[in-house]
Protein backbone atom coordinates (compact mmCIF):
# COMPACT_ATOMS: atom_id res chain seq x y z
CA UNK A 1 0.00 0.00 0.00
CA UNK A 2 1.58 3.34 -1.11
CA UNK A 3 1.39 6.95 0.86
CA UNK A 4 -1.09 7.95 -0.79
CA UNK A 5 -3.67 4.91 -0.05
CA UNK A 6 -2.87 4.75 3.48
CA UNK A 7 -4.07 8.59 3.95
CA UNK A 8 -7.47 7.69 2.10
CA UNK A 9 -7.79 5.02 4.15
CA UNK A 10 -6.82 7.09 7.22
CA UNK A 11 -9.06 9.70 6.05
CA UNK A 12 -11.93 6.64 5.10
CA UNK A 13 -11.82 5.92 9.24
CA UNK A 14 -11.67 9.38 10.80
CA UNK A 15 -15.20 10.10 12.39
CA UNK A 16 -15.13 13.45 10.42
CA UNK A 17 -12.44 15.92 9.44
CA UNK A 18 -11.36 17.40 13.25
CA UNK A 19 -10.35 14.29 13.85
CA UNK A 20 -8.34 13.86 10.91
CA UNK A 21 -7.04 17.46 11.38
CA UNK A 22 -5.89 16.32 14.88
CA UNK A 23 -4.15 13.37 13.77
CA UNK A 24 -2.14 14.97 10.64
CA UNK A 25 -1.35 17.68 13.28
CA UNK A 26 -0.11 15.71 15.71
CA UNK A 27 2.26 13.69 13.04
CA UNK A 28 3.77 16.96 11.99
CA UNK A 29 4.18 17.98 15.51
CA UNK A 30 6.48 14.99 15.78
CA UNK A 31 8.37 15.96 12.75
CA UNK A 32 8.63 18.95 13.79
CA UNK A 33 10.26 17.92 17.08
CA UNK A 34 12.52 15.87 14.68
CA UNK A 35 13.71 18.45 12.97
CA UNK A 36 14.38 21.08 15.67
CA UNK A 37 16.42 18.20 17.41
CA UNK A 38 18.39 17.75 14.12
CA UNK A 39 18.36 22.32 14.14
CA UNK A 40 19.94 22.17 18.00
CA UNK A 41 22.74 19.77 16.74
CA UNK A 42 23.62 21.85 14.07
CA UNK A 43 23.81 24.58 16.06
CA UNK A 44 26.51 23.16 18.49
CA UNK A 45 28.54 22.26 15.57
CA UNK A 46 28.30 25.42 14.01
CA UNK A 47 29.23 27.45 17.05
CA UNK A 48 32.14 25.15 17.03
CA UNK A 49 33.75 26.74 13.90
CA UNK A 50 32.59 30.52 14.44
CA UNK A 51 34.41 30.62 17.94
CA UNK A 52 37.50 28.43 16.12
CA UNK A 53 37.71 30.67 13.17
CA UNK A 54 36.01 34.28 14.76
CA UNK A 55 33.45 34.56 11.76
CA UNK A 56 29.83 34.24 11.85
CA UNK A 57 28.34 31.93 9.60
CA UNK A 58 27.00 34.63 7.62
CA UNK A 59 30.66 36.08 6.95
CA UNK A 60 32.29 32.60 6.41
CA UNK A 61 29.42 31.82 4.01
CA UNK A 62 30.31 35.02 1.58
CA UNK A 63 34.06 34.34 2.13
CA UNK A 64 33.89 30.66 1.49
CA UNK A 65 31.93 31.64 -1.93
CA UNK A 66 34.25 33.80 -3.01
CA UNK A 67 37.38 31.63 -2.95
CA UNK A 68 39.21 33.30 0.20
CA UNK A 69 38.83 31.65 2.83
CA UNK A 70 41.01 28.05 1.19
CA UNK A 71 40.31 24.52 0.63
CA UNK A 72 40.69 23.18 4.71
CA UNK A 73 38.15 20.83 5.10
CA UNK A 74 36.87 22.47 8.93
CA UNK A 75 35.48 24.66 6.13
CA UNK A 76 33.81 22.38 3.56
CA UNK A 77 31.93 20.61 6.77
CA UNK A 78 31.02 24.36 7.99
CA UNK A 79 29.61 25.26 4.80
CA UNK A 80 27.44 21.34 4.18
CA UNK A 81 26.77 21.92 8.12
CA UNK A 82 25.39 25.34 7.40
CA UNK A 83 23.51 24.65 4.60
CA UNK A 84 21.73 21.72 6.24
CA UNK A 85 21.24 24.47 9.03
CA UNK A 86 19.51 26.67 6.45
CA UNK A 87 17.37 23.74 5.26
CA UNK A 88 16.05 22.93 8.30
CA UNK A 89 15.10 25.96 9.40
CA UNK A 90 13.20 26.30 6.04
CA UNK A 91 11.30 23.10 6.69
CA UNK A 92 10.94 24.35 10.22
CA UNK A 93 9.37 27.32 8.88
CA UNK A 94 6.07 25.55 6.76
CA UNK A 95 5.61 23.23 9.21
CA UNK A 96 5.14 25.71 11.66
CA UNK A 97 3.01 27.15 9.59
CA UNK A 98 0.81 24.29 8.86
CA UNK A 99 0.12 23.91 12.47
Amino acid sequence: MNTLEKLELLSENCRDNIELERIIGQLLNVILTRHHQKLAIYNLDINKFEKKYQLTSEQFEEQFNSGTLGDEMDFFEWFGLYELRKDILKKINKLEQAL
